[in-house]
Formats: structure tokens, C-alpha cells, sequence
């Protein structure tokens, strides 16, 4: 069904692929750029392969942006299959990539029209303000509406999320040595929220299991009961504890859109293995 709008976003929005192809969302895939080989994110590298390979090697992999001609490509696909009037695309936090600029670049390259939206977040967050979109979207949203929708939607999100180690944000440059050695002594589990468009410690558990029964209090004190939830897990190679996670959680509150996914090889570079985290819109 042709609608007035085509939405495109990066890989880093972490929905999974039958969703995306379901909801008639194009997905613009982040570069993972690892022993002499640029990987498309979950095309030429899936996640499990990516974090078995990732606990192995010695050379951490860097990620690079899509360019403004792969988002120009996507726009045009999204615009062409959909027989749509305009295309809106959601990216990432531009204050933790350059997707969101590349973006931009790519509006300069086509000859409809195309509106790009920094949501301000990542992960699932992100993908659920994706996700609204299509909703509204799918309710015949105009293309003027569209833009201003999708960045209300982004500002209803939260995100938040717990790592297993600091090794991974020490090895990608994000943290200092010395900062990296005293998490690693004291077995700090940083819980991290996304904040003002970048990543902020909320607090810190000093072991996994208390870094498990945070992430549920943390949980109930931010949802509203009063409003339809819709909310996201994932996990990087943490399967059983974001079953357990799901398992209290849904004990208690009935999402009214409920996504599991796998964070990205994008993010997992700098999140490592064992993490788990929520997203919520409301």
C-alpha cells in the first residue's frame, strides 16, 4: 500500500529485520571495518557471529557511517517502492555518530523530497520512534506533519541500558586507562541512560546480578501505568538474562508492543558482550 511518506534509518535503530521488512522500513546498514574488511552491519556480519569473533580477536573492529550516497540510494529505493511522495529518515544521536550528518549530504543528492530527523538516541529508543512513525505513517500522517511527528516521537523515548565490562568502551577510546582499571578492580557493571543525545552513567552495580535487579526497579520507576507501553529489549550475547528480564517484567505490565533484539555490531563495538538493556515509548 503507497502512502505519502517512505521511512528510512540506520542499523543502529536495532529492529529487527522481519519487523523492518514487515513495517515497510529501509535500513541503511552502519560499517564495521575489521581485519582489512568493511562488513555491512547486519549483512555481511550478523550478531552472533560478531560477538563470537569479538571476545576472540585482538584487533577491535572500528565503525564508519553509512556516505551520503548509500542514504541517497536508500531514499530513492524507499521512494520507489513505495510510490511515496516524500521520504523521512531517522538516524542515530549525531552526537554519536555522523550518520545523522551523512544524512543531511544525502538530500543534496536526490531531486524529491526528503526530510532527515536526528532522534537524539539509539539503539531500540531510536528504533521505536521509527517505529511510531510507521504508525502514524500507516494513519495517512502528510509529509509536512511527518518531520515534527518523528521528533516528538524521539523525545518520548528512553533508554537505558547496563554493561557486563568496561573493556570494550576502554578499547574503542571512550573511557581512560585508568578509569577502565579501577571499574575493572572495583567488577563495577556501569547503568547507562541516553541523555541530552549522548551516554551518561545513571549508576553502577558491582555485581551482575544486582546490575540485573536494578535494571527491573529502574524498570517500574520509569514507566507511567497510566499510558500504553511500548517498549523494546536486547541484549549482546545475553540471551538468558534478557529472557529473565522479560520474564518479571511482563509478569506485571502487558506491552502494547513488545520488540527482543540483539544490539548491532555498530554498538556492540563499544558495549562489548553481556550487555542488556530496554527502551521504552510511551
Amino acid at each position: 500500500m503507497a502512502g505519502p511518506i517512505a521511512i528510512v534509518t540506520d542499523s543502529t535503530a536495532d529492529i529487527p529485520a522481519p519487523l523492518a521488512a514487515e513495517r515497510r522500513i529501509h535500513v541503511v546498514p552502519m560499517h564495521i571495518l575489521w581485519e582489512g574488511r568493511d562488513l555491512r552491519d547486519r549483512i555481511d556480519i550478523d550478531s552472533e557471529v560478531f560477538y563470537t569473533r569479538l571476545v576472540k580477536t585482538r584487533e577491535l573492529p572500528t565503525t564508519s557511517q553509512p556516505s551520503p550516497v548509500e542514504f541517497a540510494d536508500a531514499f530513492q529505493r524507499a521512494r520507489d517502492e513505495t510510490d511515496a511522495e516524500a521520504v523521512i529518515a531517522l538516524t542515530i544521536s549525531s552526537k554519536l555518530s555522523g550518520s545523522y550528518n551523512a544524512a543531511l549530504e544525502a538530500i543534496k543528492l536526490v531531486d524529491f523530497p526528503a526530510f532527515v530527523v536526528d532522534t537524539l538516541t539509539g539503539s531500540l529508543a531510536h528504533g521505536l520512534a521509527v517505529l511510531a512513525l510507521a504508525d502514524a505513517r500507516d494513519a495517512g500522517i502528510s509529509p509536512e506533519k511527518a518531520a515534527d511527528f518523528a521528533r516528538q516521537a524521539a523525545a518520548r523515548t528512553k533508554m537505558i541500558f547496563a554493561l557486563d565490562t568496561l573493556e570494550f568502551l576502554y578499547r574503542s577510546g571512550r573511557i581512560s586507562n585508568l578509569r577502565r582499571w579501577i571499574g575493572t578492580a572495583l567488577r563495577i557493571k556501569p547503568i547507562l541512560h541516553v541523555k541530552d543525545g549522548g551516554i551518561a552513567l545513571l549508576e553502577q552495580a558491582h555485581t551482575r546480578r544486582r546490575m540485573l535487579c536494578r535494571l527491573i526497579e529502574i524498570f517500574e520507576q520509569v514507566v507511567d501505568p497510566a499510558k500504553p507501553l511500548h517498549m523494546g529489549v536486547l541484549h549482546g550475547n545475553a540471551i538468558d538474562d534478557m529472557q529473565a528480564f522479560l520474564a518479571e517484567i511482563t509478569a506485571q505490565w502487558k506491552p502494547a508492543r513488545l520488540i527482543q533484539s540483539t544490539v548491532c555490531a555498530s554498538i556492540g563495538v563499544h558495549t562489548g558482550p553481556g550487555s542488556l538493556g530496554f527502551a521504552i515509548f510511551q
